[in-house]
């Protein structure tokens, strides 16, 4: 049976960690509502007890909303706080950050901030044949809904994959099958942009041909990718390296990526980023560094220009093997990377003569890695967190252990969205480990 749905007045009272507001009983969520704001809502969903509404007219507004830039922001998943001015955007990401821990750093670290707009140089794009339009989307997924949003440039994305959002649809819809790609990967480097072509059935030699046609004119690399990742190979241009690069000039370094590699989404945070971190670390000339999760030498290619030695280790092969390239191509001597799988296996004998380290892991933080560390002689940890929860975690845990939580903040990664990056110092004043009695023993 279908639910009709009338529309509702709803007061506004707090912003969900996902970006809608609710209620103050929590039983109305509105997708682009701000606290303080009266809306009148149009529920489309009712779920766990919770009823889910677009926001159909304001009352009365905060004097934090503005404008968005872009005309789908209300609709795109892409982006959840256009509406909210930027500041504020930081300022809100910052007070649910701290809401996690039960043990407080001694001081804020003021919030890394950078461009609101055309920042974004990693993403993953949905392509979709939509029968009943009669064409090809491609985009971000709509709030809430498997739907790809319809749209024709995006503001977040670097130039020039930003303004090509309408010429990819009119791509794929030329192509003998347009229901054939069901996604786009995008890379964008300091100089050159890729872009990687998912798709299920082969394209034809006239598909081929539009293809490196587009790529051509578009002055982007193109990559095709009919099964797994192995699979990925260019096919334009045709010569010339596959690397794209960004620059970290602060620390004189030309970071070598390719389309499929992991970096940091935002080029310009990631500069900033690798120079608090540095700061926070102060590694010396006689130090021994360990960067753990090490992806293509982002940190540890910086720390290596001031510390003695730095060992990075790091679980994909394939970024080990860009790590050690980076490492060449920089004249780098004192950094070696390894294959290792932390979340299988211990560091062992990696950890000896270690004083700092650098941590920057997955999601589900580094509870095994932080548990090794209490029981050595590191004197700085440097923690680059992607969730507030586990770097919470993990932040008890190191200081029952005996580290003091000297500095924290956030880092402004994803403007406009509401993932919260962070960054903290833990140190330990003497280079004894702590002996650690556990579950009674």
């Amino acid at each position: 049976m279908t639910r009709h749905y009338e529309p509702v007045t709803v007061s506004v009272a707090d912003l969900h960690p996902d970006g809608y507001g609710l209620s103050e009983d929590g039983q109305h969520a509105v997708l682009g509502s701000l606290p303080g704001e009266t809306v009148i809502a149009m529920p489309f969903r009712r779920r766990r007890k919770r009823t889910f509404s677009h926001v159909q007219s304001i009352e009365i507004a905060t004097p934090d909303r503005v404008a968005p830039e872009c005309s789908v922001a209300s609709v795109c998943g892409g982006c959840s706080l256009q509406h909210l001015q930027h500041t504020k955007q930081v300022g809100i990401k910052q007070a649910l950050w701290r809401e996690h821990f039960l043990v407080h750093p001694k001081e804020i670290i003021p919030p890394v901030m950078g461009p609101c707009f055309n920042y974004r140089s990693k993403a993953r794009l949905g392509v979709r044949y939509v029968e009943k339009k009669g064409r090809v989307l491609v985009g971000f997924r709509e709030k809430m809904n498997g739907y790809i949003t319809e749209t024709e440039s995006c503001k977040v994305l670097r130039e020039p994959i930003g303004e090509l959002i309408a010429p990819l649809a009119e791509l794929v819809m030329t192509l003998a099958d347009p229901t054939a790609v069901p996604q786009i990967e995008v890379a964008i480097g300091d100089r050159d942009a890729a872009l990687v072509l998912r798709h299920l059935r082969p394209f034809t030699d006239k598909d081929l041909s539009i293809l490196r046609g587009f790529a051509c004119q578009a002055g982007v690399q193109l990559y095709l990718q009919p099964g797994d990742a192995t699979t990925v190979h260019r096919i334009a241009p045709q010569s010339g390296s596959e690397l794209l690069f960004y620059d970290l000039p602060d620390q004189q370094l030309r970071m070598y990526f390719g389309a499929m590699d992991f970096t940091q989404v935002n080029h310009e945070i990631n500069r900033k980023m690798v120079n608090q971190a540095l700061a926070l670390l102060s590694p010396g000339e006689g130090d021994v560094v360990l960067d753990a999760f090490a992806g293509i030498g982002n940190f540890s290619l910086a720390a290596a220009r001031h510390a003695r030695r730095v060992i990075g280790v790091e679980a994909a092969p394939a970024s080990v093997d860009r790590a050690r390239y980076n490492a060449a191509a920089n004249a780098i001597g004192n950094a070696q990377f390894k294959v290792h799988d932390l979340f299988k296996s211990p560091l062992g004998s990696l950890l000896e003569g270690v004083s700092h380290v650098i941590v920057d892991p997955p999601r589900s933080g580094a509870e095994a890695l932080v548990r090794e560390l209490i029981d050595h002689a590191v004197l700085r940890l440097v923690y680059v967190s992607c969730n507030p929860e586990t770097l919470a975690r993990d932040a008890s845990i190191l200081v029952e252990g005996g580290y003091q939580f000297e500095k924290a903040g956030v880092v402004d990664m994803f403007p406009h969205t509401t993932h919260i990056e962070s960054m903290a110092l833990f140190t330990r004043s003497d280079a004894s480990p702590r002996v650690t009695f556990r579950n009674g023993s």
